[in-house]
């Protein structure tokens, strides 16, 4: 029988940061409320009519790192 390996913290903190934002996007999709996104540089209003609001991306699982750790 195979163990299962339970998902890290760091696995289980993207799950609730994706989680939360789904929330959010569905909210405002169900109140008519455009959504504020980084688009280029740049914060702008999306209707959450427009098709390509939010982009339906899955979770990296593992964020780049950047430099080295001691």
């Amino acid at each position: 029988m195979k163990k299962t390996r339970s998902p890290s913290l760091t696995d289980k903190a993207v799950r609730a940061l994706h989680d939360a934002v789904a929330k959010v996007v569905e909210n405002h999709r169900r109140d008519g409320r455009p959504l504020a996104v980084w688009r280029d540089g740049k914060a702008v209003w999306l209707p959450v009519s427009a098709p390509t609001a939010v982009r339906k991306t899955p979770a990296r699982s593992h964020p780049k790192r950047h430099g080295t750790r001691s």
